[in-house]
């Protein structure tokens, strides 16, 4: 039974109404299905019921409606059409109180319906109730000569109009075609003609017409040159603003206007009479008497200036002396202290440097704590640190994973050299099985609610029984459960769920071809007698007195002892066994093959693996479900 199910998210989608000549059929509804998780259920056959609820509290149901085998599509999503052909439906007044919609859904089709949630109907689907209430208005107009009754359009109220002005029938071209409610005048109404003195219009007085001399019934323009008599010259004129004609006035005549001059009109620098000596001389002294002041000032000025700088300079220099003075007193203290300095300033070095070594090392001792606190010792973990990622680490396990039917426990192998080799036929005797197993099935984790085949001792070769769609999943987010290390604790590798998982596909091609170094850092090799393949750490140095060489032509080139790989371990080194493969309980080509999954799917009936094989290692896309690979896991860093 499937466990996972504890809410869904429903959204109410846009509902359309469909209008024909008769009652509404119905409107479009729409949910996006999700599980517990938060992730969407994609690609599945589910049951809906549907219901439609009256009332503030949506106490009273009016209508309900059941869907059976309906799809949900890639993004979750379900669609259906409520109350089409149904006469209940067609029979609610929804101008008639509050509507809410209640919609659950049975994810198994066991019947067992899950409450998702009640929403009240809000504007679009009252469309129908719209409908309800017009249609009163349109059944109204007989058919006079059928006798029957049918639609008619009635006259609109427009609040808004977009149709054109020049597409109207008969619109209005002429002034004459509107009313003059503003009282313009026109041609008609002035009737203009002249009486005597006054201009009339249409009987009325308009304005008095100025005397035009016995000629006052008609109007014309009257130019100047028509008037008899009329002046040419100024001289016609009286010149009563007194405008001067000839000049006839002399100095006499000026002084006689306005004049107080009857005495000299003299120049006081050659003075000719004693006033003019007496105001020339006094004048004179005046002057003098001032050059002299603004003189004797200046010469003040100057002087006091003078006596300030004579005494600037004596200060000046003074200091200059004194400071002359102690610099030399100064640099003969220098020359007598000069190599006690020295040796001072190589002892302050020293300290200095002493400081910072030690401050660097407390510095490192907080780092390497911080690192240790951020990256705890797993048990079960090799230290070799290898990118699978940009961003992403990994330590790999310190085996390939093992599991034992019989006390239905998994555990990682001793030594990465270990593998069960012939012990593997013996998974036929499932529950009764003794033996530790290293070669499994895709997505046989012993999760009990995964696949209808996953347990580790299945022997199957009907691939389909492997996963739980014909699409097939990944062992990743919701399916993680499908994924050995994540569901079951490992008794020697931290026994805490969650802990350890499988590489995806791009992990391992990152791994192998894409990480900085790639080529240099894998190659084949025999450990311990044991034929497989190493992958070396990111930051790699080889231990003394070993050699490593990167190939892919003979497990030969690199041969390892069981002592000497316990220094390529502790240097971060990883040993992957060819551990052969199985095809139901037979098992072949151990020393030969090595096949190790991946997480991810290729189809609904194979899965990706690490294939390792002379001449031949690569990413694997065609390794069926069905057959038995190894597993090495592994924790993010």
């Amino acid at each position: 039974m499937k466990k996972f199910f504890a809410t869904l998210l429903a959204i109410i989608a846009f509902a359309t109404v469909v209008i024909a000549q008769e009652a509404p059929k119905g409107f479009t509804y729409q949910a996006v299905v999700r599980n517990s998780n938060g992730q969407l259920w994609r690609g599945k056959t589910i049951n809906v019921r549907i219901s439609i609820l009256k009332g503030a509290n949506h106490e009273q149901n009016v209508y309900t409606q059941t869907e059976s085998s309906i799809s949900t599509n890639d993004n979750g999503l379900f669609t259906l059409t409520i109350g089409e052909g149904s006469t209940r439906f067609s029979n609610i007044d929804w101008s008639n109180d509050t509507y809410w919609i209640s919609s659950e859904v049975d994810v198994d089709r066991s019947g067992n319906y899950q409450l998702n949630t009640i929403q009240k109907i809000l504007s679009v689907p009252y469309a129908l109730y719209a409908f309800t209430a017009d249609s009163a208005v349109h059944a109204r107009v007989a058919d006079s000569i059928s006798g029957n009754f049918t639609l008619a359009e009635v006259d609109p109220d427009f609040h808004a109009w977009g149709l054109d002005y020049n597409a109207l029938i008969n619109k209005p071209t002429r002034l004459s075609d509107f009313i003059n409610d503003l009282g313009f005048l026109t041609a008609a109404d002035l009737n203009l003609y002249v009486s005597g003195d006054t201009l009339f219009y249409n009987g009325g007085h308009y304005v008095i017409l100025p005397n035009l001399g016995g000629n006052s019934s008609s109007l014309g323009t009257i130019e100047w040159d028509s008037v008899l008599n009329h002046p040419t010259r100024l001289s016609d004129f009286i010149n009563d603003l007194g405008f001067i004609t000839e000049e006839t006035q002399g100095l006499s005549d000026v002084i006689a206007i306005n004049n107080n001059a009857n005495g000299q009109i003299k120049n006081l620098a050659t003075p000719t009479d004693p006033l003019d000596a007496v105001n020339k001389a006094y004048a004179d002294s005046i002057l003098a008497a001032g050059i002299n002041g603004v003189n004797n000032r200046i010469d003040g000025v100057e002087d006091n200036l003078n006596d300030r700088i004579d005494s600037l300079d004596n200060a000046l220099q003074d200091r200059i002396d004194n400071l002359s003075g102690r610099v030399d007193t100064l640099y003969a203290w220098f020359l007598a202290h000069r190599d006690s300095m020295n040796d001072a300033m190589a002892d302050l070095n020293n300290l200095i440097n002493n400081i910072n070594n030690n401050l660097q090392n407390q510095i490192d001792a907080a780092n390497n704590r911080i690192f240790e606190l951020e990256h705890p010792t797993v048990k079960g973990a090799l230290n070799g640190i290898f990118s699978v990622g940009a961003n992403t680490r990994i330590n790999f396990s310190q085996g390939n994973l093992q599991y034992r039917p019989r006390i239905k426990t998994f555990r990682f192998a001793a030594h990465q050299y270990d593998i069960s080799s012939s012990d593997n036929s013996h998974i036929y005797m499932m529950n009764y099985c003794s033996s530790w197993l290293d070669l499994f099935g895709y997505g046989t984790s012993g999760w009990d609610g995964g696949a209808g085949r996953f347990m580790p001792y299945e022997t199957s070769t009907n691939d389909s029984e492997y996963t739980e769609d014909a699409a097939g999943n990944d062992l990743t987010d919701f399916y993680a459960n499908g994924d050995w290390g994540f569901y079951n604790p490992i008794i020697n590798g931290g026994n805490q769920t969650g802990m350890w998982r499988t590489l995806t596909y791009s992990e391992w091609t990152y791994l192998l071809t894409q990480r900085p170094n790639a080529n240099n850092l894998k190659g084949m090799a025999t450990v311990a007698n044991t034929p497989g393949y190493v992958i070396l750490p990111d930051n790699w140095t080889c231990p003394d007195n070993l050699t490593f060489v990167n190939t892919d032509t003979t497990y030969t080139v690199n041969v390892y002892s069981a002592s000497d790989w316990t220094a390529m371990e502790e240097a971060g080194a990883v040993f992957l066994p060819a551990a052969g493969s199985r095809t139901g309980s037979t098992t072949t080509q151990v020393g030969t093959i090595g096949n190790y999954w991946s997480s991810s799917h290729v189809n609904g009936t194979t899965a990706y693996s690490f294939h390792i094989e002379v001449g031949a290692t690569t990413m694997q896309n065609t390794m069926n479900y069905s057959t038995g690979c190894s597993v090495r896991l592994v924790r993010e860093y």
